[in-house]
């Protein structure tokens, strides 16, 4: 009996971080506020879809289709409302904040998660 291997979807968030973590070191010479709105902006994309990985990809196996399917449903929501809660808390708790590089971090970070996806599954 064949299996299929689960996705290395681990492998996109800790790449990821291994590009937002230097990005936002470098940018303490400019300003420890930009760096750590670019920090903040990058784990707000990060971290929910690390959430929906987690939840998505537990289950196998066609006999666990309908546990697979409840658990990505959870997992979207999971990471919706995170992602939610994640960025009131940064607008109510962190002052100052560069909002720009916030969302442009966010949105990278999206987008750096969309070629990792293509290139793993590309192999």
């Amino acid at each position: 009996m064949t299996t299929i291997s689960l996705p290395a979807v681990k492998k996109v968030a800790l790449y990821q971080l291994a590009l937002l973590l230097p990005a936002s070191a470098a940018l303490l010479l400019w300003s420890t506020a930009l760096a750590y709105s670019v920090l903040l902006g990058g784990l707000i994309q990060i971290c929910p879809q690390a959430w929906f990985a987690r939840q998505a990809f537990r289950f196998a196996g066609a006999r666990r289709v309908q546990s697979i399917v409840s658990a990505m449903y959870w997992g979207e929501t999971g990471k919706v409302v995170l992602t939610a809660v994640l960025f009131t808390s940064v607008f109510l708790m962190v002052s100052p904040l560069n909002v720009g590089a916030l969302f442009c971090s966010f949105i990278l970070m999206i987008l750096v998660q969309w070629f990792l996806v293509f290139t793993i599954l590309k192999r």
